[in-house]
């Protein structure tokens, strides 16, 4: 589906989009817009064979930028906004203008996040498209409002440019690149010594491994359509985070430090799976070999001990 077309790609300099143009950019002509103020960081992406383009999407300003893409991958999102004001330019409006400067692509994905679902007591909770929406997400209390307000846009901006879309809601996405995800981050601090802030009870997420996110973006684009295709991205199984950070320090061999507190604790977010298998989405990593994985290839000097699965 990727093969030889054009193919724009924003937030390629963070963890999902790095891990999309690493294994997607081979395959097809790829343009990726960023900033690009992290030193290195164009270098990095002109390595994978991504075209860079500087561009701040939230000024709107595209000179330079194609306008006649197949397919527009919108990764870019800002997940600690200073303010509301912000949130709302660079996650709403910013998505808003990509979509009209680009509304001749024959389909669109936008990342949608599942942290802006209205939170449910039962960890358990297998949270469904339809589900109420609505988080204050006090980690961020800027950011699951502003992408939900990016979902609207996103919505309208279908219906009238008649640009087939797909709203991908991200769960906890992990492995190589950036900083791994929450379970990178929990990994890092484990090798440093550091302590790892969890919530008292049970935490559970769907933890996905840059492998299925990469396998998943052709299914995605299939599923676009207007009015907007709405689904979840996330794995398969419900983990619970105290659970994965266990199963970490036993392959390295480390003991890690907790600090359990309710106090801005992240709620649980495990994802219903049945429309994204609809759409023809597959899981292959068991997220216990992705975390194994993960340890090897971020750590290789950290020789991997016998863990229990």
């Amino acid at each position: 589906m990727l093969d030889g077309k054009k193919v724009l790609i924003t937030g390629l300099t963070g963890q999902i989009g790095g891990a999309i143009a690493n294994a997607h950019a081979p395959r097809c002509e790829m343009w990726g817009l960023a900033r690009y103020t992290r030193g290195g960081s164009r270098e990095q992406v002109e390595a994978m064979g991504v075209r860079p383009v500087v561009c701040d999407l939230a000024r709107g300003d595209f000179a330079g930028v194609p306008d006649d893409f197949d397919y527009v991958l919108h990764f870019a999102a800002t997940t600690s906004p200073r303010n509301a004001d912000e949130g709302m330019a660079q996650n709403a409006e910013a998505t808003g203008l990509l979509m009209h400067h680009c509304r001749k692509a024959k389909a669109f994905l936008h990342i949608g996040a599942t942290a802006c679902y209205t939170p449910n007591p039962d960890p358990n909770h297998r949270f469904k498209e339809t589900d109420d929406m609505g988080s204050a997400f006090l980690r961020g209390p800027n950011y699951a409002g502003t992408k939900l307000a990016a979902e609207g846009v996103v919505r309208t901006l279908a219906r009238i440019l008649d640009l087939p879309v797909t709203i991908a809601r991200i769960n906890v996405a992990y492995g190589d690149y950036d900083d791994g995800g929450m379970p990178g981050r929990h990994l890092k601090a484990l090798v440093e010594g550091g302590v790892i802030t969890l919530p008292i009870g049970p935490c559970m997420h769907s933890p996905i491994h840059d492998d299925d996110l990469a396998a998943h973006v052709e299914p995605l684009l299939r599923a676009a359509s207007v009015p907007a295709t709405i689904v979840n991205w996330g794995g398969s199984e419900g983990v619970n985070v105290r659970d994965w950070v266990d199963y970490l320090g036993e392959l390295t061999g480390l003991t890690p430090k907790f600090n359990f507190t309710d106090e801005r604790a992240l709620p649980s977010y495990v994802t219903d799976t049945t429309k994204g298998r609809e759409i023809g989405l597959e899981w292959k990593v068991h997220w216990k070999d992705g975390m194994r994985r993960m340890v090897t290839r971020r750590y290789p000097e950290i020789p991997l001990r016998q863990a229990a699965g």
